[in-house]
């Protein structure tokens, strides 16, 4: 009886683990790009998708009036959803209106620009960087589809390290074990992320399509900056302000380019 316990024990271990293990690390499926019969609306229309760095600070408010400021007129409207990988950031523009999270108003908006702020949760689940290259990139494909211009904010330098060491057990062994597998046991580094994605660009053609906007412009490390970050993964007051004005300038060069 006692063995059958035991058993019957380790194969729910094992069942959980690999639920687990498969929500973590499996790919999004392809979507069918769906019919949008909207016409863009007049004036500078920007979109923003990506993680909770949306909505800890409004951030689409706050990028409003930085444009205003510079005598620059533009409707922002944001979708954010905390927490999420770069996965669910892509399957949030196909969830319909009403369903928790969509995104889909975005494409349905047809805006001039879609910024996408995303990775930092990839980065810290150690999920690695061709999931990450992987899931922009579909992201990217679905933007320019519908003739929306991406503009991509590099992986965001964050507490990558610091926030390791805040991890359970479990999702300790998880990384580790992510690591081991995807990177020979080298720990992912931020520009990691960022060249998977370059050079998923480059081989693809689409660089000349695509708007990198580098947040080196806002801090290279984190250690030096901590007056900008509430925790390892976001940013403070402070830092929004930072980081909005560094979003505004990017939007700024991008019209007057035109």
């Amino acid at each position: 009886m006692k063995k059958k316990i035991i058993i019957g024990i380790v194969l729910l271990a094992g069942v959980f683990c690999l639920i687990y293990f498969w929500n973590k690390y499996s790919y999004a499926n392809e979507e069918d790009y769906f019919f949008s019969a909207t016409k863009p609306e007049k004036g500078l229309q920007i979109g923003i998708i990506g993680d909770s760095w949306l909505v800890k600070q409004n951030l689409d408010s706050l990028v409003t009036k930085k444009l205003s400021d510079r005598g620059i007129q533009a409707e922002i409207y944001s979708s954010g959803n905390p927490g999420a990988k770069t996965k669910r950031i892509f399957e949030n523009l196909f969830k319909e209106e009403g369903e928790e999270f969509s995104s889909k108003k975005i494409i349905e908006k047809k805006p001039d620009y879609c910024i996408v702020i995303a990775g930092v949760n990839d980065a810290a689940t150690h999920v690695g960087s061709s999931f990450y290259a992987h899931h922009m990139m579909m992201i990217i494909k679905t933007l320019l589809h519908y003739n929306i211009k991406p503009v991509v904010i590099s992986l965001p330098e964050f507490g990558i390290e610091e926030d390791f060491q805040n991890k359970n057990v479990v999702s300790e062994i998880s990384n580790r074990g992510g690591e081991l597998i995807l990177n020979g046991g080298t720990p992912f580094k931020i520009q990691d992320y960022r060249n998977a994605l370059l050079e998923e660009l480059k081989s693809s053609g689409l660089d000349k399509k695509v708007t990198i906007l580098n947040f080196d412009e806002v801090t290279t490390d984190f250690n030096k900056d901590r007056n900008l970050f509430a925790d390892p993964l976001h940013l403070n007051k402070q830092g929004y302000q930072k980081f909005s004005e560094f979003l505004a300038n990017g939007i700024v060069k991008l019209t007057s380019a035109q």
